[in-house]
């Protein structure tokens, strides 16, 4: 969302007051039910559950990572900020490097004036593979000296986002009179994005065009057969109730709804 302070002047960017309550909404929500698996887990470890232990155990790591991506959610609405100032820009953004097990502390808060600006440098970053990839463009600040500023991360898919970081570094660029590096589209390793690893040499490289088409011929046809097979088991599984369904079972039922009397036992008297 943003804020114009001062028009022409000061401008902030930072997630709305309905996205944060959303979210913390939601994580409190589950956390009782999150909380519970825990008690849950000993019961049937202690009893010898085998089989619903093992059950449970795969509910609870797909629910923690669940409950980890809605915490680091949150703390990103409340903590994100851009500032563009008359002079300079003020941001607190993830501290790239420590987006590990520490990724909600690893948060910085750097200030740095246009006339330090060496240019702005965006691309896009390709994860996964071509089953279903997730393209994210990466926008950051280069300064004259130091390490450079990663503002964040936005979805290509994504129309109206929370914190448009490619305009905000055009923006920012436009204010500072330099101008936007466009590095085309990488292929980036999810793990070395968790844990901060900054892309070196062939992973830093550029994909060609030609790869890129094949990339998404390969993702549309993929989701298309992905779809179509889950057409196929929801419509086979419906097919195989109604055959293995008792044919009188549904006779007997609406019999004894249409004349709940029958087959009642004499009263005794």
């Amino acid at each position: 969302m943003t804020n114009e302070t001062k028009s022409g002047e000061t401008k902030t960017w930072q997630s709305g007051g309905g996205r944060r309550i959303v979210l913390a909404f939601a994580f409190l929500l589950l956390l009782p039910f999150y909380a519970s698996l825990g008690p849950m887990l000993f019961q049937r470890v202690t009893r010898g559950f085998v089989g619903d232990t093992a059950m449970l155990l795969v509910l609870a790591l797909a629910f923690t990572a669940l409950m980890a991506l809605i915490l680091q959610q949150l703390v990103h609405a409340v903590r994100t900020r851009v500032t563009l100032t008359a002079t300079g820009i003020e941001a607190t953004v993830p501290k790239v490097g420590t987006r590990g097990p520490f990724f909600l502390l690893g948060y910085e808060t750097r200030q740095i004036p246009f006339a330090d600006m060496a240019g702005v440098d965006q691309r896009n970053e390709v994860y996964g593979g071509s089953l279903l990839p997730v393209l994210l463009t990466s926008t950051r600040v280069v300064p004259k000296a130091g390490p450079p500023l990663v503002l964040g991360y936005s979805n290509a898919n994504d129309q109206e986002p929370q914190l448009p970081f490619p305009a905000i570094g055009r923006e920012i660029a436009t204010r500072a009179g330099v101008s936007v590096t466009d590095h085309g589209t990488v292929r980036r390793s999810f793990g070395h994005r968790v844990m901060g690893v900054s892309a070196q040499g062939a992973l830093s490289a550029p994909l060609p065009e030609a790869e890129i088409a094949a990339l998404n011929v390969a993702h549309r046809r993929n989701v298309r057969a992905l779809v179509a097979m889950l057409a196929v088991l929801v419509l086979g599984g419906i097919a195989i109730d109604f055959a293995t369904a008792s044919r009188t079972s549904f006779a007997e039922m609406g019999a004894g709804l249409s004349n709940p009397s029958k087959g009642a036992e004499p009263k005794k008297k």
